[in-house]
């Protein structure tokens, strides 16, 4: 896990928001290649989401996925995108034994 590559990710406002979003189940899929209980999304979702660019919306996608924070599964053509929770997770302990002192 590259807790630097985690920070820069969200330390943009519309990563931050997508990871919440990701998190609240918020956006909502067209896609007939993603069960309700995965909660995944396609890029089309996240454009109109967003109403980003789809261009601008897969460079996001991609800075998230190489941080780690999502995942992204190919399904036929489609390219689907999940939070991935266990990376979060570890982060977040991390960041909490690396700045927070125990008391």
């Amino acid at each position: 896990m590259d807790t630097a590559a985690i920070c820069a990710a969200l330390g943009n406002k519309t990563r931050y928001q997508l990871v919440k979003a990701l998190k609240e189940k918020a956006i909502g899929t067209c896609c007939d290649r993603i069960e309700f209980f995965e909660s995944g999304v396609s890029v089309g979702d996240v454009v109109k989401y967003t109403g980003l660019a789809q261009s601008t919306v897969s460079q996001h996608l991609a800075v998230l996925e190489s941080a780690g924070l999502i995942r992204k599964e190919k399904r036929e053509l489609w390219s689907c995108y999940f939070l991935n929770e266990d990376v979060l997770s570890a982060f977040l302990k991390e960041m909490k034994d690396d700045l927070l002192t125990e008391k």
